[in-house]
């Protein structure tokens, strides 16, 4: 996520090459390089990080150990032999609210398209608007209408001074499903016909995000959901509660968003435990699924070895080394 104004993790015309994830359970490195006109992962890290050292929220401080964090991630890209200092940190999707939002009339300036944006944001965050920290983009249509992404100033900035007191710079700060969703539009654009819409489900450790791509207008709806209270964090969502919420988006996106026809719904998952996802989501969305493989959407460099496990944890990572989303 930029900083206040147009979204740079959309539109920033060089991409960072280094994409940083984390979440709750690793810190994963990959870096992206162009060789004879195309891409490929050239560096490929995961590492384990222990419990307790972050707590994920949007409201309070995320550092529990920053000096634990600190070293950790000094080992990592000292180790990876990381020369870049301008990376993509990516981070867990419920730290940020990502919305599409309708302005009539929008303004010309900057400044003033990201004011309306605030105010009209301002009843949906559970913080002040006056600490978020807002980036935007103009989707196409006749209607002026924003891919808008929100995160809490104090939240962002405890990465960007951990990661800068490391000597990196934070270039551009994504969802992790914003991450992805950069690899899997490489894959839809060669496998999702013209017109056709398509859902990408990224399903996390403790939350899952389905996200709505639309031809010619991109991102429509993203909804991040399956969070536990702290008294029920112990148990992670299940694959009922997964179907349950995905029947009321279904509705949404027919009912709402006026959608007729679903092409394809990629998914990636850390959740090994929920079994038969493919033909669960085959069956409710009544359209092929497709688990979503990293090797078929970037190239890997010949002498780097990726297994599908690595390939799956460092999705994130990838994706937002790529630096732009659908």
């Amino acid at each position: 996520m930029a900083r206040n104004g147009p979204i740079g993790w959309l539109l920033d015309p060089e991409p960072p090459g280094l994409g940083l994830d984390l979440r709750s359970t690793a810190i994963s490195v990959v870096r992206v390089v162009e060789r004879r006109g195309r891409r490929e992962i050239d560096l490929c890290v995961s590492t384990p990080l222990p419990k307790g050292v972050l707590s994920f929220s949007m409201l309070s401080p995320n550092l529990n150990d920053g000096e634990t964090l600190f070293q950790l991630l000094g080992n990592v890209l000292d180790q990876a032999g990381v020369k870049e200092k301008r990376l993509a940190l990516s981070l867990p999707d419920h730290l940020a609210r990502v919305s599409v939002q309708q302005i009539q009339d929008a303004p010309n300036s900057e400044s003033e398209i990201l004011e309306l944006l605030r105010f009209q944001l301002k009843k949906t965050l559970p913080f002040d608007a006056a600490e978020a920290r807002i980036a935007y983009e103009r989707l196409p249509g006749t209607i002026p209408t924003f891919l808008t992404g929100v995160m809490r100033q104090q939240v962002a900035s405890e990465y960007e001074d951990l990661l800068g007191g490391l000597g990196f710079q934070v270039g551009l700060l994504l969802t992790a499903s914003m991450s992805v969703l950069n690899l899997v539009r490489l894959l839809a654009h060669q496998e999702v016909p013209s017109g056709g819409d398509y859902f990408f489900l990224n399903l996390e450790e403790e939350y899952f995000t389905l996200t709505l791509v639309r031809d010619g207008e991109g991102v429509i709806l993203a909804r991040t959901l399956g969070m536990k209270t702290p008294q029920e964090s112990e148990r992670p969502y299940q694959t009922d509660e997964l179907m349950q919420e995905i029947i009321p988006t279904l509705i949404f996106y027919r009912e709402k968003l006026k959608g007729s026809f679903i092409s394809r719904i990629y998914y990636r998952s850390l959740r090994p435990d929920l079994h038969d996802l493919q033909s669960l989501l085959q069956n409710q969305f009544e359209a092929p699924a497709e688990p979503f493989v990293l090797l078929n959407a970037i190239n890997v460099r010949k002498d780097l070895q990726i297994n599908l496990a690595l390939a799956q944890a460092v999705g994130a990572a990838a994706g937002a080394a790529l630096g732009r989303v659908a």
